[in-house]
């Protein structure tokens, strides 16, 4: 009986171990100067692409909009309304924006908050022996009134997972592992 225990505890501490091992990476900062109870209102822009695959910022930023819509924390512009902004602004879709284009791009929209976004690495990478899918992208948030950073986030993730490398299996998604990667961000927010 006493041998059982002693190698279901040493099994346990394996398993965490190897769980810790496959945590996701984010790092993140919160303005230490800043109440982010006034932010009510916000818009997510065009993300940029750093990666190699052309259509990754297309693919996260709606991911990124659906998963901020169920935080419901914020009231968000359509998408529709900060790309006719954009334009009205003369704003590229792929650059970043300084504060001045923050600030009068938070009066165009009546917005406290201004959501960025870039994507370093998307695609699939190795891990181990296997392909996995993998995720690195960067999440900030802008406020309005001088076009300060108030929040950002940085996130890893790949579709392999303790499990799957213990029993077998295919990375997760795509889909799936951006999802996480922006679930991770976000819950450094909210």
């Amino acid at each position: 009986m006493m041998a059982l225990r002693v190698w279901t505890r040493i099994a346990l501490a394996f398993g965490l171990a190897a769980l810790a091992g496959c945590a996701p990476q984010t790092a993140h900062f919160i303005h230490p100067d800043v109440d982010l109870g006034f932010v009510r209102r916000c818009a997510v822009v065009p993300f940029q692409n750093l990666s190699s695959d052309r259509f990754a910022a297309a693919r996260l930023q709606p991911v990124f909009l659906a998963e901020l819509l169920q935080t419901e924390a914020l009231s968000v512009v359509d998408p529709g309304a900060t790309l006719a902004a954009y334009g009205r602004l003369g704003l590229g879709p792929d650059t970043p924006l300084t504060p001045e284009q923050v600030v009068a791009l938070g009066e165009a929209l009546e917005v406290q908050a201004i959501f960025t976004g870039a994507v370093e690495d998307y695609g699939q990478r190795r891990s181990g022996g296997d392909q996995t899918n993998a995720i690195t992208a960067s999440f900030s948030m802008l406020e309005t009134e001088t076009g300060t950073m108030v929040w950002n986030a940085q996130v890893s993730r790949d579709g392999s997972s303790f499990w799957r490398k213990l029993f077998g299996g295919d990375s997760a998604s795509q889909h799936d592992v951006s999802r996480r990667a922006v679930r991770d961000a976000l819950e450094s927010l909210f």
